[in-house]
């Protein structure tokens, strides 16, 4: 069956309107990080690696780290990344011993043209408080930020004039990260978590982590594939 973009854009429309942008109601103890990435990204089906990495709040030190993987048939469309990925980081979260307060996701929260990116998908369906971390811009109007580490602008909705996330730059000179709440926190907290879990890198340590132990999983599943014989699946 093939994938229905038209059903995709109704049921974020539906869970848009579900989506809570308020303050934090509870302490942060621990707070994850997810990220997903895929054996063969140029192809479709392919096989998705999801990752999270849970960290003490604020020492961010790792207090787990799991992954799964699955094979992904929806083909990767700009403003429906979820609908590619959060089948498998829902698998992957579930494998979670230890659940997190705060969940930031490598994508969107409400900084997408229908008001839900996958960080937002994320939390209305985990019922978590998330913030979207993007590399890239999507949706909304604001300035580039200051070259300095720190340094972030609004992003403003076109239409209401609302705020609705930060272009914030976390180390000198580089690219800014995109930040937005998700659900259940507001833009400020967004941002100010942001900023409390940098360490001078481009990303913030829950995705940065995320990311890397993502990359080390990768290759090592790629080594195991490349050493297997022929006719063996290595279970």
């Amino acid at each position: 069956m093939r994938f229905s973009f038209k059903k995709a854009k109704k049921a974020q429309e539906t869970l848009s309107s579900r989506v809570e942008i308020k303050p934090l109601n509870r302490n942060i103890r621990l707070i994850g990080g997810c990220d997903l990435t895929f054996l063969d990204p140029f192809k479709n089906p392919t096989t998705g690696i999801g990752a999270f990495v849970v960290l003490t709040y604020p020492e961010l030190e790792v207090v787990e780290k799991v992954y799964d993987t699955a094979e992904v048939k929806v083909p990767y469309v700009p403003g429906f990344l979820a609908f590619r990925e959060i089948p498998l980081l829902l698998k992957t979260f579930k494998k979670l011993k230890h659940k997190p307060d705060v969940v930031f996701v490598d994508g969107h929260g409400i900084t997408h043209p229908r008001g839900l990116g996958i960080a937002a998908h994320f939390g209305v369906i985990t019922d978590t408080p998330t913030v979207g971390c993007a590399k890239k811009p999507l949706f909304g109007k604001f300035k580039e930020p200051c070259p300095e580490p720190g340094c972030s602008e609004p992003i403003i909705h076109p239409e209401s004039g609302n705020i609705i996330g930060y272009a914030v730059r976390l180390r000198k000179n580089s690219k800014p990260v995109y930040v937005s709440p998700g659900n259940l926190i507001t833009s400020e907290k967004a941002l100010e978590l942001t900023l409390k879990t940098s360490r001078g890198f481009k990303l913030p340590e829950p995705t940065r982590l995320a990311h890397n132990y993502l990359q080390t999983v990768r290759k090592g599943i790629i080594h195991r594939k490349f050493k297997e014989p022929e006719g063996k699946n290595g279970s």
